[in-house]
């Protein structure tokens, strides 16, 4: 049945579904076991209903982020659920799986108990804490496809710092962001190309040791900025 009610891995569970990625690495083959996903000894159900349509497909990990947003926002406190995001890696696996160019490291599907600090990382788990977090404002960081680590997520999630403040989420957008005549968003930065986005991370890690830059607007930060910065401003 593509629609299921969401439930959570128990310990059982979890230890079921990393076995199963772990076979996956090894064998491309292996079958995802999605029965997993309803039988009772290996989760728990939760005090709230909610649906998950399985059967839906994501154009992108900023539409995936919305969506988990609208189905988990009655739960409380889930940030450390680890069982609520396996099942829903699991759900949808095959959205997931492997990457763009076959990429399948393990910290991008499975919750490490032991480095809550490596979760900023998981396919599932961040998308949802960014969109929950920023809401429509997300998509600057979460323009790629679902299975697609993105650059600009890579950056980002380098800094507990950078990660949680919305005004440099805004002059990442400010900087990088654009739209194409179909409405389309785009990331203009470029690796090549000196003040690119992962710069601006290292120079705002480094920003970070004199100003609070949290409190500061936009076009402060953007002050404190070299004009290898500034240009992108003004691409179109």
């Amino acid at each position: 049945m593509p629609k299921l009610i969401l439930k959570k891995f128990n310990e059982i569970g979890e230890k079921k579904f990393e076995d199963f990625f772990d076979r996956k690495l090894r064998n491309k083959k292996t079958p995802v076991p999605f029965k997993y996903l309803n039988d009772e000894n290996l989760n728990q159900s939760l005090d709230v209903k909610i649906e998950i349509d399985t059967s839906k497909v994501f154009k992108s990990a900023f539409e995936f982020g919305k969506y988990l947003d609208l189905k988990l926002r009655e739960l409380k406190n889930i940030r450390f659920e680890t069982g609520i995001f396996h099942w829903l890696t699991l759900a949808f696996f095959n959205q997931l799986f492997p990457g763009p160019s076959g990429g399948s490291q393990k910290i991008k599907y499975i919750l490490n108990k032991n480095a809550p600090s490596s979760w900023k990382k998981h396919l599932v788990r961040l998308r949802w804490e960014l969109y929950s977090q920023f809401k429509e404002k997300s998509i600057v960081y979460l323009s790629k496809e679902i299975n697609n680590w993105s650059d600009e997520e890579e950056s980002i999630s380098a800094s507990p710092t950078l990660i949680s403040s919305k005004n440099i989420l805004d002059l990442y957008t400010k900087l990088y962001l654009r739209f194409d005549k179909k409405n389309l968003p785009k990331i203009i930065s470029k690796r090549n190309v000196s003040g690119n986005h992962r710069e601006l991370t290292k120079e705002l890690s480094i920003y970070q040791l004199n100003f609070d830059i949290n409190r500061m607007g936009v076009d402060d930060l953007l002050e404190l900025l070299g004009p290898d910065f500034k240009k992108w401003v003004k691409v179109k």
